[in-house]
């Protein structure tokens, strides 16, 4: 173990404790610290599928946040031209002052959501 630790040490190998421990270990013995290895080996696992899970999330609502964004600039474009037929211009009615207002009531009931949820998570700590 001391040979590997130090062949490690030198840069000569890449191994982790565990993977230098299974090379050393008697074959057929399970103890603890296999135990542990095996856990944290299938909690990395575990994580590894959600971090894969959430990337895949994150790129629908990415997607959907682009088609709603195009949306609105088609809309928004359909209300100038209908506007502009009326004989009135779109900055006359202050849409995005009134967008404005509206974004930060929502960022404000946001943040109170999320003060909630973590107060929430350090009563359950």
């Amino acid at each position: 173990m001391k040979r590997l630790l130090e062949q490690r040490k030198a840069g000569e190998i890449s191994l982790t404790d565990e993977e230098i421990y299974a090379k050393i270990k008697p074959k057929g013995k399970r103890n603890s610290r296999d135990r542990q290895a095996d856990k944290a080996m299938n909690e990395a696992a575990e994580a590894k599928k959600e971090a894969i899970s959430s990337n895949e999330q994150n790129k629908i609502l990415t997607k959907k946040l682009k088609d709603v964004e195009r949306e609105n600039k088609v809309t928004r474009h359909f209300l100038e031209k209908f506007l502009n037929t009326l004989g009135y211009n779109l900055s006359e009615f202050n849409i995005d002052l009134d967008f404005e207002e509206s974004n930060e009531e929502y960022d404000n009931e946001e943040d109170k959501d999320e003060e909630e949820i973590s107060g929430n998570d350090r009563r359950h700590e």
